[in-house]
């Protein structure tokens, strides 16, 4: 379907999904974003292997690394406190959120969901304004999302939902730039950088030697060089150590004064739902997942 057609359809298609048996669900999804039916017995694609990991893979290690706050425990107890960005706090409801006491300027993310956050730059003259209730009433709305109800990815399924509070970190002209290594059977493959992620989101693959793959996924390329990270070495390492003996990973670091830092872990980026520019690039990174 194309797009217009799939926007129009949205509301009603959220009405009835969660009736749908997760198989069939995940078939329409994949038949709405990508034209076809996926291939599930035989999968060559990328987006047809992320579609099969849905159905049928229970790795009970998954759940503890898309978590981001036992993710967090699991990093800094493998590679230090200071691979990872602080957690400052955590809340199981909205209503425990006290805004006169956060620690200005923060971030609050729920540790079920990926790329939802609520930045908080400086602290309110009055934390009891209006302003205040909405976003009280955002991050309860957060809580209540579930992933395995909008796209049946199982490992959030097995998540108490929570808010954590991370330090706000400027990431300069362009933003806090995200480094998404993508890693098969514990070797990285291409590495993603996403740019602008709140203005002109841009994004760019590159192979190991820095050479930018002719891909488009989502978003445009962005429109200005990319340099290479310093610690690139140093990323390319830890995540094929985070990597090693899973099928497919993707792992989502950034550089922050000069050090490596742990972003998380994604077992099913875009839901299997985004489509590769040009199409040939579904079927290239699927051949990387044995």
């Amino acid at each position: 379907m194309n797009n217009p057609l799939r926007r129009l359809l949205k509301p009603v298609w959220e009405v009835f999904r969660d009736a749908l048996p997760v198989k069939t669900h995940v078939v329409l999804d994949h038949l709405r974003y990508h034209g076809r039916f996926p291939n599930l017995q035989q999968p060559r694609t990328f987006s047809e292997k992320i579609a099969r990991r849905k159905l049928y893979d229970r790795d009970p290690r998954i759940p503890l690394l898309v978590d981001k706050i036992a993710a967090k425990e699991q990093m800094a107890a493998r590679f230090g406190e200071e691979f990872i960005i602080p957690m400052l706090a955590s809340f199981t409801s909205e209503a425990e959120v006290n805004f006169a006491e956060l620690p200005y300027p923060c971030v609050i993310k729920p540790n079920h969901l990926s790329g939802f956050n609520v930045f908080l730059k400086e602290q309110p003259a009055d934390p009891n304004l209006a302003d205040m209730d909405k976003v009280r009433r955002s991050l309860g709305w957060l809580l209540r999302q579930r992933y395995e109800n909008a796209s049946e990815e199982w490992a959030y399924s097995r998540i108490a939902p929570r808010l954590l509070v991370e330090p706000w970190i400027d990431g300069g002209e362009h933003g806090l730039i995200d480094y998404k290594l993508h890693t098969f059977g514990g070797r990285v493959f291409a590495i993603q950088v996403d740019v602008d992620r709140y203005t002109h989101h841009g994004r760019c693959f590159f192979d190991m030697a820095w050479k930018k793959m002719p891909l488009e996924l989502v978003y445009p390329q962005a429109a200005y060089e990319i340099p290479q990270p310093v610690t690139l070495e140093r990323m390319i390492q830890v995540a094929e150590q985070i990597g090693e003996g899973f099928s497919y990973v993707r792992v989502d670091l950034y550089e922050i004064a000069g050090k490596v830092k742990f972003g998380e872990a994604t077992f099913y980026p875009g839901a299997g739902l985004e489509v590769f520019n040009p199409r040939e690039y579904d079927a290239l990174f699927g051949a990387q997942w044995k």
